[in-house]
């Protein structure tokens, strides 16, 4: 006898975080604004900085990272594979214009830190009032 079963709210919810993990082949990161600058956190964990690529043009950041396979002559054949190998990348948009010569980066634990100034012309100023 076939027993049709509903799913529930438990497996609607799995689902669809199964739907985000597959979805997000990039980096995963996060953006924050302050008044001067933009600073971006990437995590690229089990990349080596010398394989991460950043670049910037026409104000949009592209991080690029690349992790090559291991042979399988080395370890023998793979019973269990889920460690990513190959390339991954991200990019984004600023809504205003940066400063691409100021731009510093750090890379630690396979975690990616960006701080990225805005442009002088975009930050806000103070305007001083003329006394007569």
């Amino acid at each position: 006898m076939l027993i049709r079963r509903t799913p529930t709210q438990m497996d609607r919810f799995f689902n669809e975080m199964a739907r985000n993990v597959t979805a997000n082949h990039g980096l995963t990161l996060d953006v924050h604004e302050s008044e001067n600058d933009y600073t971006v956190v990437a995590d690229v964990p089990g990349y080596d900085a010398d394989n991460i690529d950043i670049r910037l043009h026409d104000d949009v950041l592209t991080i690029t990272a690349e992790n090559t396979n291991e042979s399988e002559e080395e370890r023998g054949k793979a019973i269990i594979r889920e460690r990513r190998y190959g390339k991954v990348s991200r990019s984004l948009r600023f809504p205003v214009n940066v400063n691409a010569d100021a731009i510093e980066a750090q890379y630690t634990d396979g975690v990616l830190t960006l701080t990225i100034p805005k442009a002088e012309e975009v930050k806000p100023r103070r305007i001083e009032i003329n006394r007569a």
